[in-house]
Order: C-alpha cells, then structure tokens, then sequence
C-alpha cells in the first residue's frame, strides 16, 4: 500500500547541512577532540606506574599527520623534545626474556597496562563530549537559519 509521505523543514535541514562544512573546519574538529581527549589523559596519568614520572609527564596529546584522512589526535606517551614516552609500549606490554650473545639474560618487564584501561574507561565518555559538541553546532546552525527566514 502506498501513502504520501510530507516532510516540512527540507529547505532549513539543506541550510544548516551547507553551512556545516564551514561550521565544522579543521580548527573546530581539532578544539573538540583536545577537549574530548582530557579525560583519556587524567586516566591514563592515573593509572600509568608511578614510578616513572617521566611517563606520567610524557603522556598527552598531540595533533596526528593525517595525510588526508581528515583531522587526528594521537593521545598517549609523547617522543620527543622535552617528553621522554620513549619506554611507553614496554611499559604497557611488557618484555619478553632476552639474552645477550654471551649468553646473559637482560632479564624480562611483566605488562603494566595503563592505556588500554584508561581507554576501556573513558570511551564512553570521550564518544559523549564528541557527540554533545558537534550536536551543539548543528543545533546553532538551526538557531541560526530560523532567525534569518
């Protein structure tokens, strides 16, 4: 059976859509994900080893190299300058036994994970400040539309 279906508001729906490009740039996506990317840090801060306060003062985030794929955010043990996140991933994984070619054992580092948690954690919530960001955006745009016509 078919029924005719109407549908107001496609001209307001158009004019917000069009002007979301603009709204949503490189910079504002960029803003939103170091604010969604706050709570990911404290909790990886909070469970990284305390032992190492270089790894707690490296862990932050920095802005990814897309190479087109749009704006990034790498969130996690930094390298480089004055952050010393080098050790990070043996840290969160751990060692296997090694041996030198005299036959030595170096000796092995049990796994003390600290981002995966943090992440497990905080996902939720990082998804949510995304989410209510953007919506926030779009819902200006709306503002904005209707007060024009």
């Amino acid at each position: 059976m078919a029924r005719n279906l109407r549908f107001k508001g496609f001209d307001e729906l158009g004019a917000v859509l069009d002007a979301l490009p603009g709204k949503i740039g490189a910079q504002v996506l960029g803003q939103i994900l170091r604010k969604a990317e706050k709570p990911l840090i404290a909790a990886m801060k909070a469970k990284a080893p305390k032992d190492d306060g270089d790894l707690i003062k490296a862990i932050g985030g920095i802005a990814g190299r897309g190479l087109g794929k749009g704006t990034q955010r790498y969130v996690g043990p930094r390298r480089g300058g004055p952050n010393k996140g080098y050790a990070g991933h043996l840290v969160e994984y751990g060692t296997a036994p090694r041996q030198k070619a005299d036959g030595t054992s170096t000796g092995t580092m049990p796994a003390r994970p600290f981002v995966r948690p943090a992440y497990d954690e905080t996902a939720e919530q990082v998804s949510q400040i995304i989410q209510d960001e953007v919506a926030a955006i779009v819902a200006d745009g709306f503002r904005n539309v209707t007060r024009i016509k």
